[in-house]
């Protein structure tokens, strides 16, 4: 709630003055008030009143509202009633559990409601971290005598019955479910479950490919180092353990066959719609989108470009490098449409892309901006630092690691050798560029996704793209810093903006 009837705060409370009145980003200087209702806009413009807050859960790094859950399970029209919780499940920690009551009537001859079916119908409106675990049906919902769902009568799951994928074949297929699941932080994992499907990331997955180097250093040596894009391309254990053997078979001397340095990196090569092209950040790297990987549609490549200077070697201006990324794209799809997203630096530079593509005729689908902003004085970037230490915190927290954590820097050094050395060259050369781009005009919409943490009252947002883009901006706030929007939930609920761009057109 906004407006000039608010109140000042809670008397005597400030910190839960500053959980529940916030900033508000429409009119700036004043703020709003979390009532603690959740709600869902219509497309018609109204509200519909979901439930409250009270039942939030946070479940591997996601804030997740019970309520929104419930209301997508009961539109199913075999459910008459449905609640959500947290069960614990042992060494895999909480996991959601709905209880349901199926609504028998004019349903007889269907047979009894299926839980895969209903977690089906819940999948075409809810992200993957939302999606029940399990699904238990019961003839009603025990109440408390004042007629609210009894939670702590609910009878718990038996997370065992759950159906799973193939079990290990191999010593080498049952080492690597051990390490997916030891990462993941799950109990047991399939030869056939990706690791991005699981909640995999970027900063798991380099945990990962450590964890693999050690545990098979020994049995082969040099051939044991997988490369990042190793992971993307076999995402499962029995794809990962196929490609140990054939590295086994070319011999100690073979080159890997893919670099995870290119500057073309396929993220996910399977399905037939075109593709999400996603441009690095300031570091150069395009792991960092690997997240988005659970929530979109499977049928939609997804593929990272990167800095072409962690080999040596850069265009000297944004839009020399929107055209040498232009050239890439195109060479891998020649006509549109073309969708593209960047983060920070990636989103000056994608908006650069979208104005070259639209001046070559093509088509340029959907251009997000993930929280960048073209040079001007409200986001001018602070000086380059002379400082290296300073210069590689930056960078490390620009990856989503603690700069204080030296495992970061190790982890990277040990996925990119040499390459390591350039990052900081590589992420000071693409602040100094950003800092001197103006912008082209894109004939075009865009979506931008600004982050709210760490900004000022009078920050731009999209308001700094106005003067660029000639088709109007959807606006989007995410409550987290810069620097964690590529951090799982925050990638989630970045996914469900896009798939809802996305799934408009369905190319």
């Amino acid at each position: 709630l906004a407006g000039a009837g608010l109140a000042r705060g809670y008397l005597g409370r400030p910190a839960l003055t500053a959980e529940r009145f916030v900033a508000d980003p429409f009119t700036p200087g004043t703020r709003m008030y979390r009532t603690g209702d959740l709600v869902r806009r219509t497309r018609e413009g109204g509200i519909d009143y979901l439930g409250r807050t009270d039942h939030q859960v946070k479940i591997r790094g996601f804030r997740i509202e019970l309520g929104e859950i419930e209301h997508v399970l009961t539109r199913h029209p075999r459910v008459l009633a449905a609640t959500v919780s947290a069960h614990e499940d042992g060494a895999a920690g909480p996991r959601l559990v709905a209880h349901v009551v199926p609504d028998g009537a004019g349903h007889q001859d269907a047979g009894p409601l299926d839980p895969a079916d209903l977690r089906a119908f819940a999948a075409e409106s809810l992200p993957g971290y939302m999606l029940p675990a399990a699904v238990v049906l019961l003839d009603a919902l025990p109440l408390t005598a004042s007629g609210k769902v009894d939670r702590r009568a609910l009878p718990a799951p038996d997370f065992t019955l759950l159906p799973g994928g193939r079990a290990p074949r191999t010593p080498r297929e049952e080492l690597l479910c051990g390490l997916f699941a030891e990462v993941l932080g799950v109990e047991r994992v399939s030869i056939d479950d990706g690791f991005f499907d699981l909640g995999g990331h970027s900063l798991l997955a380099m945990k990962l490919l450590g964890r693999i180097r050690a545990a098979l250093a020994a049995e082969l040596g040099e051939r044991a180092d997988l490369g990042m894009r190793a992971l993307f391309e076999a995402p499962t254990p029995a794809g990962l353990a196929r490609r140990l053997e054939a590295a086994a078979d070319r011999g100690s001397d073979a080159p890997e066959p893919s670099d995870a340095l290119d500057v073309l990196l396929p993220l996910r090569t399977g399905g037939g719609k075109a593709p999400l092209f996603c441009v690095h950040p300031a570091a150069g790297i395009s792991w960092v989108y690997s997240g988005l990987l659970r929530h979109l549609d499977p049928e939609r490549p997804v593929l990272g470009l990167q800095a072409r200077g962690l080999r040596g070697g850069s265009p000297d201006s944004v839009t020399g490098i929107a055209a040498d990324y232009v050239r890439e794209i195109r060479a891998a799809r020649p006509q549109g449409p073309y969708h593209l997203l960047g983060w920070s630096f990636g989103a000056v530079v994608a908006q650069e892309m979208a104005v070259q593509l639209r001046a070559a005729g093509q088509e340029v689908g959907l251009l997000a901006l993930l929280d960048g902003l073209p040079a001007g004085p409200a986001t001018e970037e602070p000086p380059a630092s002379d400082d290296p230490v300073e210069t590689l915190a930056e960078l490390l927290a620009s990856l989503g690691y603690d700069p204080a954590d030296g495992r970061g820097q190790a982890e990277l050094t040990a996925l990119l050798g040499e390459a390591a050395a350039l990052l900081p060259d590589v992420f000071e050369h693409h602040r100094k560029l950003m800092a001197e781009h103006v912008p082209g005009h894109y004939r075009g919409a865009a979506v931008f996704v600004g982050a709210t943490a760490d900004k000022p009252a009078d920050w731009p947002y999209e308001a700094a793209w106005a003067p660029y883009l000639t088709g109007g901006v959807a606006a989007h706030r995410i409550d987290c810093a810069h620097g964690a929007l590529t951090q799982p939930e925050p990638l989630a609920r970045i996914a469900a903006v896009l798939a809802e761009t996305l799934e408009s057109d369905p190319r």
